[in-house]
C-alpha cells in the first residue's frame, strides 16, 4: 500500500511536464510569424504596419479620452472641496500663518527642501479668503 500512496504523490508532478510544452509552442509560433513576414512583399508589409499603427493610435485615443475624463473628475472634486473648505473657514476662522508654516514643512519634508511652497500657500490663501458672495 505504501507504493500506491507514493504513486499517487507522483501523479501531481505530471502537470510540470505540461509547462515545457507551452514554452515549446510559443517558440514554434515565432518562427512561423517570421516566415509569414518573409513571404509578404514590401508593399504588403507596409500595409500591415500601417494597419497596426492605425489600431494603436485608435487605442491611444481611447486611453487619452479616459484619462481626460478622470482628470476632469478630479478637478470637479477639487473645486467642490475648495468651496466646502471656504465655507468652513468663513464659519470658523483660520490661522493662516500656522497653515503656511505647515505647508512649508510638508513640502520641505517631501522634497528634501527642494520644493517651492509658494503655489500651495497662494492656494491656501485663496481658500481662506473666499470672494465675497453676491446677494440676489
Amino acid at each position: 500500500m505504501a507504493t500506491t500512496k507514493s504513486a499517487k504523490k507522483a501523479a501531481p508532478k505530471a502537470p510540470a511536464k505540461k509547462a515545457p510544452q507551452k514554452v515549446a509552442t510559443k517558440a514554434t509560433r515565432k518562427p512561423a510569424a517570421t516566415v509569414k513576414s518573409a513571404d509578404l512583399s514590401s508593399e504588403q508589409l507596409v500595409v500591415e504596419n500601417l494597419s497596426a499603427l492605425s489600431s494603436l493610435v485608435g487605442t491611444l485615443g481611447e486611453t487619452l479620452d479616459v484619462l481626460v475624463q478622470k482628470t476632469e473628475n478630479m478637478a470637479y472634486h477639487l473645486i467642490a472641496t475648495e468651496e466646502v473648505l471656504a465655507e468652513v473657514v468663513t464659519a470658523t476662522g483660520i490661522d493662516l500663518a500656522r497653515v503656511n508654516a505647515r505647508i512649508r514643512a510638508k513640502i520641505a519634508n517631501g522634497t528634501d527642501s527642494q520644493g517651492d511652497p509658494s503655489r500651495s500657500i497662494d492656494i491656501a490663501a485663496g481658500i481662506a479668503s473666499p470672494l465675497p458672495k453676491f446677494k440676489k
